[in-house]
């Protein structure tokens, strides 16, 4: 089973959508590996059944994750292991709703997934039993959002005009621009980048670059008739050089590599799509 769930109107202004994904293989078969790259996604995921193991094979780093982990900004790629029995649950916020509720500046989550259970207390183990010991997965949405409203009841802040600017350049990041974006955010040049660093993890600049790319991948997923060409002038590249050029340093590959790596991922092989129709945007 793969689902986007989403959120009702009040609790959209910090949540994106939910992603749930559950399947089994044969115990005699070994789960596909899933190419992750950089990705303009955080949030906080719920591995509810089996092991995740992930490495970044840039720099050799692997790891075994967390029940729930916080996951920051990537801006690399990521290979994913899933066990055979598998279900997980990833809650991915609007840009920069973290840290609006919850005041971690996300640069120290950069190319991380941190157990989340060490950063915010009992209530994540909490949530995890919960959803470890609740028959239909659909539920997890409402088990999170009990959550979730308690921590929007506590949000001291008003949403400002910068707390905007994240969804800006996610939806269209080709017409990103300093100027124009730091004065739709009432800030200096300065003030907006170090704003927003701390509240995305990495620069303006440098996240419209990962949106671009990750547009690019995704129309390519959705629409594999059309040309790269015509794909990197649809997204906003000058030339298909540059669309390589992000593809090799976000993938780690050529972009028909990496698709051809994609038709190979678990959810891919099981009959599923991972990109959503509005978003092109997808967690495993």
């Amino acid at each position: 089973m793969l689902r986007y769930l989403y959120p009702d109107q009040i609790t959209a202004q910090y949540i994106k959508h939910y992603f749930l994904l559950s399947f089994v293989f044969d115990a005699r078969n070994k789960v596909p590996v899933k190419p992750y790259p950089a990705c303009p996604d955080q949030g906080i995921t719920f591995y509810v059944r089996g092991d995740l193991f992930s490495e970044i094979p840039g720099i050799k780093v692997s790891e075994k994750r967390a029940r729930s982990v916080i996951m920051g900004q990537n801006t690399c790629r990521h290979n994913l292991y899933p066990p055979n029995d598998y279900i997980m649950f990833h809650v991915r916020f609007q840009p920069g709703a973290f840290y609006q509720l919850f005041k971690i500046p996300m640069t120290e989550f950069i190319d991380q997934n941190i157990d989340a259970e060490l950063v915010l207390g009992n209530v994540i183990k909490e949530l995890n039993e919960q959803m470890a010991n609740t028959k239909n997965p659909e539920d997890f949405q409402f088990i999170f959002e009990r959550f979730l409203w308690k921590k929007i009841g506590q949000a001291k802040d008003f949403i400002h005009p910068v707390d905007k600017i994240g969804g800006l350049i996610l939806n269209c990041p080709q017409n990103f621009r300093f100027e124009t974006y730091a004065n739709l955010a009432c800030l200096s040049i300065s003030q907006f980048e170090r704003t927003f660093t701390r509240q995305i993890g990495i620069s303006p600049k440098f996240y419209a670059r990962i949106c671009r790319f990750y547009q690019a991948y995704g129309l390519k997923q959705q629409c594999p008739h059309l040309s790269w060409l015509t794909i990197a002038i649809q997204t906003g590249y000058s030339d298909y050089q540059h669309l390589v050029k992000d593809f090799k340093q976000f993938s780690g590959n050529t972009p028909n590599s990496l698709i051809t790596e994609s038709e190979h991922a678990p959810e891919r092989v099981l009959g599923y799509t991972d990109f959503s129709a509005t978003g092109l945007f997808h967690r495993i």
